[in-house]
């Protein structure tokens, strides 16, 4: 007889290893149960249209199963640029939990403003963690993360040694990165699988969440000088309903996308756009493949 202890250990082995639930699930609790017990599975009806990406990986899994959909590459090392701003937030989140603290902007902002994204934090005023969590996620702000990875070890580089130990713990094995912001210089470096990760990881966590389906947001320091900002994820506002979504851009890393979604059934998927030419433009694309070659029993 199964016991409700061997179901739970199997459960909690089924997240950490990330599969499908019914993988994991003894198949029988009684054998009048054993069918009503198994998740059914998103299944492939066959290809009704093409997947032609620009992007050099990408990946698109269903949520409640785990199932992958589509994949491309998706193990293979490359820059992901903003995108590490995913798993910089999980860390500042451990080192930083109350969202009410006041962090000071450090003159190393001022160098962030200059390499990219930016709201033009004004150097030595302060603001909260939350706020700078917000301008950090929505219009992906260099000096809002640089701000809040020295305001919590002191200087960017003690954060990244913490981020990519943090990495490690969560089970990131295959990222590394040499700065809180994506921004190119030094050794760095991700896949599509563990986007994947990091990213149900910041939809998992209430702080975080918000901020990665908002279209607008608003930063006030303690002096009252005020920065408005929107998001950088275009497909926000759409036919595409965006429960959470993440842009990454520089030279070398390409365009870059992370989203969860939903299909017009009603099913929750996620996915990741990485090396892209136009990562809207693919985004959409492995969307509908996934939607026109699919159905959820």
């Amino acid at each position: 007889m199964i016991s409700i202890f061997h179901i739970t250990a199997a459960v909690v082995s089924c997240i950490i290893l990330e599969q499908p639930l019914h993988t994991c699930i003894p198949y029988a609790l009684t054998p009048n149960s054993a069918q009503e017990s198994v998740i059914p599975l998103p299944k492939k009806t066959g290809p009704a249209i093409d997947v032609a990406l620009t992007a050099q990986a990408a990946l698109v899994w269903d949520i409640e199963t785990n199932t992958i959909l589509y994949e491309k590459e998706a193990n293979t090392k490359r820059p992901i640029a903003s995108l590490n701003k995913l798993l910089s937030t999980l860390a500042i989140r451990t080192l930083l939990p109350n969202s009410n603290n006041i962090l000071i902007i450090p003159p190393e902002a001022k160098k962030a403003q200059a390499q990219g994204a930016n709201i033009k934090l004004p150097i030595g005023q302060h603001a909260s963690v939350r706020e700078l969590l917000g301008a950090s996620l929505i219009p992906s702000a260099n000096d809002a993360m640089v701000t809040l990875a020295i305001g919590a070890k002191g200087s960017e580089s003690a954060f990244a040694v913490y981020a990519n130990d943090f990495a490690a713990k969560n089970g990131l094995f295959t990222t590394k990165v040499a700065n809180a912001t994506g921004l190119e210089g030094g050794e760095q470096y991700s896949t599509a699988y563990d986007v994947k990760k990091m990213l149900s990881l910041a939809y998992a966590d209430p702080h975080i969440r918000p901020f990665l389906s908002q279209q607008k947001g608003q930063l006030t320091t303690q002096e009252g000088v005020t920065r408005t900002f929107v998001s950088t994820d275009e497909l926000l506002g759409t036919y595409l309903q965006i429960l959470a979504g993440k842009t990454g851009y520089t030279l070398a890393a390409k365009e870059n996308l992370a989203i969860i979604t939903v299909t017009p059934i009603n099913k929750k998927i996620g996915a990741v756009i990485l090396g892209s030419d136009n990562r809207f433009q693919d985004m959409k694309t492995v969307v509908e493949y996934v939607v026109r070659n699919y159905t959820w029993p």
